[in-house]
């Protein structure tokens, strides 16, 4: 007869056994960004970071519209929550979803007026018309973050939405 051994655990007993320490194991994450891999890289956010799906509070409808606009604009979280955005896109343009300070929504969109692509990231996903996607974030500052498209023109068309943070 036959034992069936979990994936994982036969991973991590071939990897033990070949001398890798945990801090160089990674297993591929699937993100809603078109299953491309997460990458911060070297830049982390002062206003929370990538949440757990399994520790989510609340889930939040948006829905980013031709009319360089997101419904609805504004929302209010609390400090410590995992939050996950389900945007659909309504309109027939591409749109984006980055969560932001001012800061980084400025330098976003200055990397998007150059022509640059939208670069994967663990804070923006881009939306195809018609397709919803989601984003888990969790709040770890009390502030303001914003949210936005940066196609060209919609963020300086007022495509932008506010995040308040309560402690």
């Amino acid at each position: 007869m036959r034992q069936l051994v979990p994936i994982g655990f036969t991973l991590v007993v071939l990897l033990s056994a070949c001398g890798a320490d945990d801090s160089t194991i990674q297993a591929p994450q699937e993100s809603e960004q078109g299953g491309h891999e997460m990458d911060m890289g070297d830049e982390g956010f002062a206003f929370g970071e990538p949440g757990n799906q399994s520790e989510l509070d609340l889930m939040v409808d948006i829905s980013a519209l031709d009319s360089l606009e997101f419904d609805p604009e504004t929302l209010e979280v609390q400090s410590g929550e995992t939050i996950t955005f389900v945007v659909t896109n309504d309109g027939k343009n591409v749109h984006e979803f980055v969560v932001g300070g001012e800061s980084y929504q400025q330098e976003h969109a200055t990397e998007m007026s150059g022509g640059e692509q939208m670069r994967a990231g663990a804070n923006q996903i881009e939306i195809k018309p018609g397709a919803t996607k989601s984003l888990t974030w969790t709040f770890t500052q009390p502030g303001e973050v914003l949210y936005g498209c940066h196609e060209p023109g919609h963020y300086e068309g007022g495509m932008v939405g506010t995040i308040e943070v309560s402690s």
